[in-house]
């Protein structure tokens, strides 16, 4: 359908605590009957369409008033054409007016001064980047030696446009300081500053629970910025640093939803498995409703849900070299609770837990803890030596194939030392951190 050259807009928003704002306006020319009008939320960069109006005969439509948080939104036409709009509850109403297509290129904000603000900002940006493009093309197309002063002037020139659209923002912050539009902008200055400084300087300085932030690309900004500012020497790290930012966000349910969606988003894409594994086994628990997620984070979510914590674990294989082949099911028999120790005999951290897992062993076999080893490893010497000289008295086994291990991957056990406490039922109970965590968890069931 064909997007009329211009369109006013209404968008009033009635009095309370969160005002509702009912959007209306009318097209002109006259749209055809059937065409639709939509208005869509932000949630970081993604824009969910939230409501739609139908345009009648004379090209007027209405939404249905609703008390929204202020912050950034779109409307559209016939989704084929979006402008960014801030919708404020301290605002009685905004008014624009398209004088063209596209859209983002013709808009005019009869009322509404924190549109204004955005949109003359958004227009000296365009001014600003177009001067600049013009001067590096011309740049290119001249000589470094014969052309020098020109290039001189046309450097100057680029300094003088940035120069010019700073201080055009500069004088739209000090006009306004409390406005939403000078908020964003304080909020997006303020993570690009803590970039390369410790991830809590991004806490510090902007606030992960604010509903207000989370409608604006600087909140995905913000998350990323603490991510890359860990500086990651292990994928452990990211466990901890998930748990931070759920965490920062957890004072909004809104935006503690969208940070663990996003994180699932993020791990599932680019990993590292582990982490996305940890924010599985922490924050989806059986019975809890999936957030919305594209269908490859469903599907790898859904494969690590597998083995999350509450799911029963899979019944494995369990060889010794030269020996006889087991099943997982068969060493549980009889015993209420078992470990598994996934470990490498040539693993210094996995040496490291060694003592502590002796120890719980001692304690509580004769209550009826079973501890099962399963060795990835590659050398049956290797695995044979270990037994022996770490006093590994519970029943170790091996496939003698490394990571390629039918086991390891059943469990999807990311890194060594690792832990896994079954119940009877091979029910997966919790994947302790070490040794000291899982004699803590186990003393509290086999009191």
């Amino acid at each position: 359908m064909r997007i009329l050259p211009s369109i006013a807009l209404l968008v009033l928003m009635l009095p309370g605590t969160l005002r509702a704002q009912a959007v209306r306006g009318r097209f002109a020319p006259p749209a055809q009957q059937g065409a639709y009008v939509r208005l869509h939320d932000t949630r970081g960069t993604a824009h969910p369409l939230i409501d739609s109006a139908r345009v009648d005969e004379s090209g007027t439509f209405s939404f249905p008033a609703h008390s929204r948080v202020t912050g950034f939104y779109q409307l559209s036409i016939n989704d084929s054409d979006r402008v960014d709009i801030i919708l404020n509850d301290r605002e009685p109403e905004v008014v624009l007016t398209f004088s063209g297509i596209p859209l983002q290129e013709h808009v005019l904000f009869e009322r509404s001064e924190e549109n204004q603000r955005l949109w003359e900002y958004k227009a000296a940006s365009r001014e600003a980047q177009a001067l600049t493009a013009a001067a590096e093309a011309e740049k290119k197309g001249l000589d470094p030696i014969k052309d020098l002063r020109r290039i001189h002037a046309l450097d100057s020139l680029e300094a003088h446009v940035q120069a010019a659209k700073t201080a055009h923002l500069d004088r739209l912050l000090t006009d306004a300081p409390r406005s939403f539009f000078a908020k964003i902008v304080a909020a997006s200055q303020h993570v690009e500053a803590a970039q390369g400084q410790d991830p809590m300087a991004v806490a510090r300085a902007f606030d992960l629970s604010d509903p207000s932030l989370l409608r604006s690309s600087a909140y995905p900004q913000a998350v990323m910025t603490f991510l890359r500012n860990i500086n990651a020497v292990s994928e452990e790290q990211f466990n901890n640093a998930s748990d931070t930012l759920i965490e920062l966000a957890s004072g909004d349910t809104e935006c503690r939803n969208y940070m663990l969606e996003q994180l699932l988003e993020l791990f599932a894409t680019y990993g590292p498995d582990m982490a996305l594994q940890h924010l599985v086994d922490t924050y989806l628990t059986p019975g809890r409703d999936m957030p919305p997620l594209s269908q490859g984070t469903l599907d790898k979510v859904r494969e690590a849900q597998r083995v999350s914590i509450g799911a029963v674990g899979p019944d494995v294989r369990l060889p010794v070299p030269r020996g006889d082949t087991t099943w997982l099911s068969t060493v549980m028999a009889g015993h209420p609770y078992t470990l598994l120790f996934f470990y490498s005999s040539t693993c210094e951290h996995c040496h490291a837990q060694m003592p502590g897992v002796v120890e719980l062993y001692e304690q509580f076999a004769p209550k009826g803890l079973q501890v099962v080893g399963i060795a990835i490893d590659d050398s049956e010497e290797e695995f044979k030596k270990a037994i022996v000289e770490r006093h590994l008295d519970w029943p170790c086994f091996t496939e003698l194939k490394a990571w390629g291990s039918p086991a390891a991957k059943a469990y999807a056990v990311q890194a060594l030392p690792g832990f896994i406490l079954l119940d009877p039922d091979r029910r997966i109970l919790s994947k302790p951190y070490d040794a000291i965590d899982a004699a803590d968890q186990i003393a509290k069931l086999l009191r």
